[in-house]
């Protein structure tokens, strides 16, 4: 018998992959891959635990974005370090725009005019 939490662990990635995949093909797929015939409502469910699962880390990073600042600023004192979050209302969760980070020691470097800049995106955007 394939209970939803196996179902869940089994499609994890994919759903991580491909967030908008509809319940059929869940349904699919664990048949293909599991030899193993389940009705939508296993699918509906696997699907909303992976994907809270996936939002509980969300929450969980973003939270550490206030603990990275603080260390920064704590090893860095000089650095300049600002980030941006976005609140519809002042009681709703914020939002991440952006963060921002000058080191001391590339304040005082003989490349003052150079910008050096990452961009990075997560896979589960």
């Amino acid at each position: 018998m394939v209970n939803v939490k196996v179902i869940a662990k089994k499609i994890e990635a994919t759903i991580r992959d491909h967030p908008k995949m509809k319940l059929r093909e869940i349904q699919r797929r664990v048949a293909l891959e599991m030899n193993v015939n389940v009705n939508m409502r296993k699918c509906r469910r696997a699907k909303k635990i992976v994907k809270d699962k996936l939002a509980g880390n969300f929450i969980e990073e973003f939270a550490m974005l206030w603990d990275y600042a603080d260390e920064l600023r704590l090893k860095n004192s000089e650095s300049t370090i600002n980030k941006v979050v976005n609140r519809v209302t002042p009681e709703s969760p914020p939002h991440f725009k952006r963060f921002y980070v000058c080191f001391e020691a590339l304040k005082r470097s003989p490349f003052k005019g150079e910008i050096l800049s990452t961009v990075g995106r997560d896979g589960t955007n």
